[in-house]
Parts: structure tokens; C-alpha cells; sequence
């Protein structure tokens, strides 16, 4: 049964052909170096499973692998739960005795035992890679149990250059430059809808908002109702629900708490404050914290998918464009804060010493709202916009970003 399994998942391999996501191959290179396992952990149908084939046929395309080097097990369609990973070993040995292999094990949390199976397969000094869900095992949890021998890979929905990839487009640096008229409905559109890689290839809105709806419903609810074993299904659902509405500005679980209680719903605020972040654990959001604030508990919230504020506002185009920069920021610097005090500006970077500020649209009437404290910062000024009007007065001293020209930086 495994010796199928092994030579079929090799021929299923090399039959496909995949869209590609943008990847670091280096970067596994530099791990099996280090003798760690390699995991890409994912957040709601980000395709990781494509995303590990990617990974096999570049390695194989750069000569660095056969594809009978690779033994790709998938647990989740595994139906002897009793399987060890020494049968699989043996099972590839058995096919390929003169071939190194590459062990690839796709939801591995369906594996019993798995931790101890794991590190005594990368003590013989294997190359192994392992996917798992989120929704089981979190990334500083699987540190732990393998006694820190991992190094973990988060894989989220796709940015924009994937979006253009995805639909087809030519996302040249060159052309991201000049014909910034031509990206901007497609700009729009990856707002809208966001970055799950089954909504991006579905043209029937109809299709999109029942896929949407689904993640939502099952990814997200039962990802914590499993997880956390949480009874209290109103409560929890009223609390996305303003968590969804309240991204890109503070989140107040105190008056979250007195609504709930005004409803004669019982729950306490230590359970919101877990909510919170159990939301935080499963990938929904991300936070900011104000720079200056006394109390680091309260946070700004950003949406890691956010599509899924389609169910609680209108086509906020403004709150997801903040949304947006936020997220290509976080790729690129550890440590972002916002600033808020008797004013505010959207992101402070310290190790840059970079102030940005983040405008939908920059006109007359709002320039000197968004400039007027940006201005009176130190060190680098940026204004990123998504549309401006013309012969705008801004300050030399700020520089002024098209949304475009701030990702191919």
C-alpha cells in the first residue's frame, strides 16, 4: 500500500502543472543545511499542498533532484492510523535502494506520535519538509515538541503580484511602473475579494461569496470551537463580528463586554480578552500597538484575509487599502507600531526611522489632514495613496508613493 502511495504521489507530481506562488527556494535550501525540519504552516486555503509540489519541481528543475528522490506521504488520506514513519522509510528503501530521499509529509498532526516518529528520522540526517493546519497545532507549540529541530514557514493568501499571476497578467517591474492605470481595477478587485487562490480563479460572484461564506463558517468558527473547546457559540459569533468591523482602528472589549451584557449574554471579560487572541492564534488578525501608549494591551487590528469584512461593511476601499500596506509592511520589517497621541500617523518603523502615512485618496480637501503632523516628524516622511488629485502643494521633504510604485520598492 505505501510503495503505491509513493509511486503514484512521484507520477502525480510531475503530471502537474501549477501556478506559481513567489518563493524563497534558497531559503529551504539553507534549513536542510542546518539539519531542521522544514514546515509550512497555512491559513485558510493558501494552497499549501501546491505551494510543497512548487517546491519539488523547482528542486527538481535546478538539477538538485530526482523525482524518485522524493517520498510524499499525505496523512490526511491515510486510512491505517497505526502507520510509522519507519514503514514509510523502509517502503521507499525497498523501491529506490540506491536513492537519498527527500520526505515529504503532508498533514502531519494526523500522524500519531509524530514529534518523537520526526526527530528520529532527522537524526539519521534526512531532508524533511511536513505541512500541518493551523487549526491543530500552533507554530510556537510544534517548536516546542520538536525540541526547536524546525523551522516554520507561514503561507498566507496571495499578495497582489500573485493575484496578477493567478489571473494571467504581466507583472513586470517595468510595467507595474508605466501603466499604472491598467492595474488599477485589478487593484480594486484584490481588494475586494482578497487572495484565497479559489476565489481569485472563480469569475460567478455567486461562487466567491459562497466560498467566502464557507471559510468563514467552518475555517474560522470551528478552527476555534475545536481548538478551544468554546460553548458559547453567540458570543463568540458577535465577537468576530465586531473584531471584522473594527479592523484598521482600536478594538474597545469593554464595550464589546457591555453589549453582550446589555443582551443578558453571560460571559466574562477574561473569555473576550482569550478570544482575542485565539483570533490572533488562528490567523484572522494581526495587531499594531501605539507607540507611545502606556498600555500595551490596546492594540490596532488589521485583517490577515480581508475579504471577510465583506460581511460587516460596504466596499470600505479606504480601511482596506491601510489594510493592505500593512500587511506588505509586516513582510518586510520585524517591529511596527502606530503613533497616537494628540494626533496620529498610521506606521512607525523605528529601526528605519520611517513615519507613513496611508491615504485611498489624496485630494484638496484632505492633504492637509494627512500631511500637517506627518510633516512635523524627523528622519523619512512617506505618504503612500492609491489615487491623488494634480498640482497637489506636498512638502519636498515628503515622499510621495503611488500604491504601485510602493511594491516594486
Amino acid at each position: 500500500m505505501l510503495k503505491k502511495e509513493i509511486l503514484e504521489n512521484q507520477r502525480k507530481i510531475v503530471d502537474l502543472n501549477l501556478i506559481k506562488r513567489n518563493f524563497n527556494l534558497g531559503e529551504i535550501e539553507d534549513v536542510f543545511m542546518l539539519n531542521k525540519i522544514f514546515a509550512l504552516i497555512w491559513s485558510r486555503r493558501a494552497w499549501k499542498t501546491f505551494l510543497t509540489f512548487q517546491i519539488i519541481k523547482e528542486l527538481i528543475e535546478k538539477k538538485q533532484i530526482e523525482i524518485e528522490n522524493i517520498c510524499y506521504i499525505d496523512f490526511s488520506s491515510i486510512l491505517d492510523g497505526n502507520i510509522t514513519i519507519d514503514e514509510i522509510r523502509e517502503s521507499y528503501i525497498s523501491l529506490f535502494p540506491d536513492k537519498t530521499p527527500i520526505f515529504i509529509f503532508d498533514e502531519i498532526q494526523e500522524l500519531k506520535n509524530f514529534p518523537n516518529q520526526l526527530i528520529k528520522l532527522l537524526n539519521l540526517w534526512y531532508k524533511i519538509i511536513i505541512t500541518w493546519s493551523n487549526a491543530h497545532l500552533l507554530s510556537k507549540e510544534l517548536s516546542t515538541i520538536l525540541r526547536w529541530k524546525v523551522y516554520t514557514k507561514e503561507i498566507f493568501p496571495l499578495d497582489f503580484k500573485e493575484y496578477l499571476t493567478f489571473k494571467g497578467i504581466s507583472k513586470s517591474k517595468n510595467d507595474l511602473i508605466i501603466d499604472k492605470s491598467k492595474y488599477k481595477n485589478y487593484f480594486l478587485d484584490f481588494l475586494k475579494w482578497w487572495g484565497f487562490p479559489e476565489i481569485v480563479l472563480t469569475q460567478n460572484i455567486v461562487v466567491k461569496e459562497n466560498i467566502l461564506k464557507n471559510y468563514l463558517d467552518v475555517m474560522i468558527y470551528k478552527d476555534l470551537q475545536d481548538r478551544y473547546s468554546i460553548k458559547n457559540d453567540f458570543a463568540l459569533n458577535f465577537f468576530i463580528k465586531r473584531v471584522l468591523s473594527a479592523y484598521w482602528k482600536e478594538l474597545n472589549i469593554n464595550k464589546i463586554y457591555n453589549d453582550l451584557k446589555s443582551q443578558n449574554i453571560k460571559i466574562s471579560k477574561d473569555s473576550l480578552y482569550n478570544f482575542y487572541v485565539y483570533l490572533d492564534d488562528i490567523y484572522l488578525i494581526s495587531n499594531l500597538t501605539n507607540y507611545w501608549a502606556k498600555i500595551k494591551w490596546i492594540k490596532k487590528i488589521y485583517l490577515i484575509d480581508i475579504a471577510f469584512s465583506n460581511f460587516v461593511w460596504d466596499l470600505d476601499f479606504w480601511r482596506r487599502f491601510e489594510n493592505f500596506v500593512y500587511l506588505e509592511l509586516v513582510k518586510k520589517y520585524k517591529e511596527i507600531f502606530f503613533l497616537s497621541k494628540n494626533y496620529e500617523i498610521d506606521f512607525y518603523i523605528p529601526s528605519e526611522n520611517k513615519f507613513i502615512q496611508v491615504v485611498y485618496s489624496l485630494n484638496f480637501e484632505n492633504l492637509d489632514r494627512e500631511v500637517k503632523y506627518l510633516s512635523k516628524q524627523k528622519w523619512e516622511k512617506i505618504l503612500i495613496y492609491f489615487e491623488k488629485e494634480k498640482n497637489l502643494n506636498i512638502s519636498k521633504d515628503i515622499k510621495v508613493i503611488n500604491f504601485l510604485d510602493f511594491l516594486t520598492q
